[in-house]
């Protein structure tokens, strides 16, 4: 058979203090905007002084890449014979957009 409970009585009654509020807090206050961004800066900046490869060099890009294939191709078939001087050079200024 399950206990049964006293009646609630002066005697019997439990006081609970609630403690106040913190007034400090165990972590630092966070920073403002600026303070933040300072600080992620030199993280970042300690960071890459730790790197152990070179930074990549971007690769230039696909239009100077297509330049540069289109006047080779150009300059081969006009030592080839296949393209007179005059073809030679209009073809280039098509390619260059003069």
């Amino acid at each position: 058979m399950p206990p049964v409970a006293e009646p609630i009585t002066e005697e019997s009654t439990m006081l609970f203090l609630y403690r106040p509020r913190e007034t400090w807090m165990p972590f630092p206050r966070p920073m403002s905007g600026t303070a933040q961004a300072a600080y992620n800066r030199s993280l970042q900046a300690r960071f890459e002084s730790t790197r152990r490869m070179p930074k990549p060099i971007p690769a230039p890009a696909r239009a100077q890449l297509d330049v540069v294939d289109a006047l080779q191709r150009l300059a081969g078939l006009h030592q080839s014979g296949q393209l007179s001087d005059e073809e030679f050079v209009n073809a280039k200024q098509k390619v260059l957009g003069r």
